[in-house]
């Protein structure tokens, strides 16, 4: 009867931190894999390590490979559980998502030939178009991303002033390669006060796709130009906040946005894009 008690106020303890962290509605357990660190585990899920030291009553930020911690379910994904006599390949097609993408959605999974009935699996969301799209980054060279999109920003030409972010912020190294999501044609590629150097490709009559920041362009990347999905166009850079050729007023990066040209040129969330490309 003790034993039974204390599950229960364990698993009541348990649901009260999932209500109580901000952005945690639903959990799904992780298993620690080697060069794992909360930060990187947090920034996977979406989440601060504050919060997911929380939701495992962390004291330490030292982990132990193998160890389970309970992480949040991102909002780019659905949670669903395994079906008895389930496989990846299964689940893949009941939902329709490429098994690759499948796999990817779920790292805290150490063996996707090893799974079982009443597991969360996590399914990706589709984005309504661009399916086919590249990442920007090639993978590894980049560190984990979260949705910036619509944070405030205060810089602007004429001093500060609080404002929208219209993009994700994808952090790497300066001189990293960038290259184009889709294909398209260059519309803009010139200096922009708030993006430094910036390719702007139009890549179809109501859409254009937005990479700023740059260090410097690809050899042949210029306004008028045609770039296919996966060409290279610039190497990520810390450029912008400034007339021509400042630089170096925050960590190097690339800001990716997607703008609508129709009713009137604005932008929209890029960030399920992003993931869903970064599977």
């Amino acid at each position: 009867m003790k034993a039974r008690m204390k599950q229960l106020a364990c698993s009541a303890a348990l649901l009260s931190i999932l209500i109580s962290a901000p952005g945690i509605g639903s959990a799904a357990s992780y298993t620690v894999q080697p060069n794992d660190s909360l930060w990187l585990i947090a920034t996977k899920n979406g989440v601060n390590v504050e919060q997911l030291k929380k939701l495992n009553s962390l004291n330490t930020d030292e982990l132990t490979i193998g160890q389970t911690l309970q992480v949040p379910n991102p909002p780019e994904f659905t949670l669903v559980k395994v079906q008895q006599n389930d496989t990846m390949w299964k689940i893949a097609q009941r939902h329709n998502v490429p098994l690759i993408k499948l796999i990817r959605a779920n790292p805290q999974i150490a063996n996707p030939n090893n799974i079982w009935m009443g597991l969360d699996i996590r399914i990706p969301k589709k984005p309504g178009s661009y399916l086919t799209g590249v990442f920007p980054l090639k993978g590894g060279s980049y560190t984990p991303f979260t949705n910036t999109y619509a944070d405030s920003r205060t810089w602007s030409p004429g001093g500060a002033a609080v404002r929208s972010h219209e993009g994700v912020d994808i952090f790497a190294d300066k001189g990293t390669p960038v290259y184009s999501a889709l294909g398209g044609k260059i519309v803009k590629a010139a200096w922009n006060e708030y993006g430094g150097w910036r390719v702007t490709v139009r890549v179809d009559d109501n859409t254009e796709f937005y990479y700023a920041h740059l260090s410097k362009y690809a050899a042949g990347i210029k306004e008028g130009v045609t770039v296919k999905a996966g060409q290279l166009i610039g190497y990520v850079g810390s450029t912008g906040y400034g007339t021509e050729g400042t630089e170096g007023k925050f960590l190097p990066h690339l800001h990716f946005g997607i703008y609508k040209l129709k009713p009137t040129y604005a932008p929209i969330d890029p960030y399920l894009y992003l993931k869903w490309w970064s599977l």
